[in-house]
């Protein structure tokens, strides 16, 4: 019989981890012991339990045969069930929902998705705390995460971690003292790629292009750049210049673009989110 989750807090992020675990690939015998058998979710009212369950049935049947239970309005006896709960609520309501369960939630292996609380708060609730930040392309597999451990956490857990967080896409650790940036860089990271996204497609528009095809067009070519970069493992600046042909239209294309501060607007906005993310635990 394997162990029970809890999901407490099952929104866009709970729901992307829930999606992630429950379709993971069949494992095999040595490593089932790290896949829940049952996984609870928590929700602050019944309509949410429901999409939840509605989300759930589309699924079909696990590969790992987890079964699900949507829950509302009982946090408590769905962490006292657990032996891994994970925080997926909005960071302003991580104090009041984890003092309602904090007796049943001392000794657990807490995985934080929160964005802005560290790793010295969340202890005051439990020892072993995984700090995670992901994003909500992990919702279909193609997510990335960054992971941090507080010192109590043993070797298994940091195992068993990393195998359910692997299934959201790019699984890395990080020292917290980055978690900051990678709150900016990955949290926030997919709203910065789909205003990229949305402009180039709006050129293309402008262009003459039907609306359609040039998002489809758009999302393809940052999909294979992407792509590109992560399979040749070259800089990106070497792979830009392979594009560029004197006087053509690509290098007179991204001078405009340097000229109007792109390059530097994006670092700044990566920068300021990292900010705001500093400020989060605080409030």
């Amino acid at each position: 019989m394997g162990y029970t989750l809890t999901i407490l807090g099952c929104g866009v992020m709970g729901q992307a981890v829930l999606s992630a675990i429950y379709n993971a690939p069949k494992a095999d015998d040595e490593s089932r012991a790290m896949y829940p058998s049952r996984i609870i979710t928590c929700n602050n009212n019944a309509q949410s339990a429901k999409q939840v369950t509605e989300l759930v049935r589309g699924f079909g049947t696990s590969p790992n045969g987890i079964e699900v239970e949507s829950t509302s309005g009982d946090n408590a006896k769905a962490v006292a069930e657990a032996r891994v709960v994970v925080l997926g609520t909005k960071p302003y309501l991580v104090e009041e929902v984890l003092q309602d369960v904090r007796t049943q939630v001392a000794d657990k292996l807490l995985i934080s998705l929160a964005a802005g609380w560290t790793l010295d708060q969340l202890v005051d609730y439990t020892a072993r705390v995984a700090r995670v930040m992901t994003n909500t392309p992990a919702k279909y597999g193609y997510g990335a995460a960054a992971v941090s451990h507080s010192p109590d956490v043993t070797a298994d857990e940091r195992a068993l971690v990393s195998r359910l967080v692997g299934h959201l896409g790019l699984c890395v650790e990080l020292p917290e003292k980055n978690m900051d940036a990678a709150t900016a860089l990955i949290g926030s990271g997919p709203a910065f790629a789909l205003l990229m996204l949305e402009s180039m497609m709006e050129a293309g528009v402008k262009l003459g292009i039907p609306l359609d095809v040039s998002r489809r067009c758009a999302a393809k070519v940052l999909e294979g750049t992407a792509r590109m970069a992560e399979e040749t493992g070259s800089h990106p600046a070497a792979l830009k210049h392979q594009v560029c042909t004197p006087g053509g239209t690509t290098i007179a294309g991204l001078c405009v673009m340097e000229d109007s501060g792109v390059r530097s607007g994006i670092v700044k906005g990566i920068e300021e989110a990292a900010n705001v993310a500093a400020r989060l635990g605080r409030k």
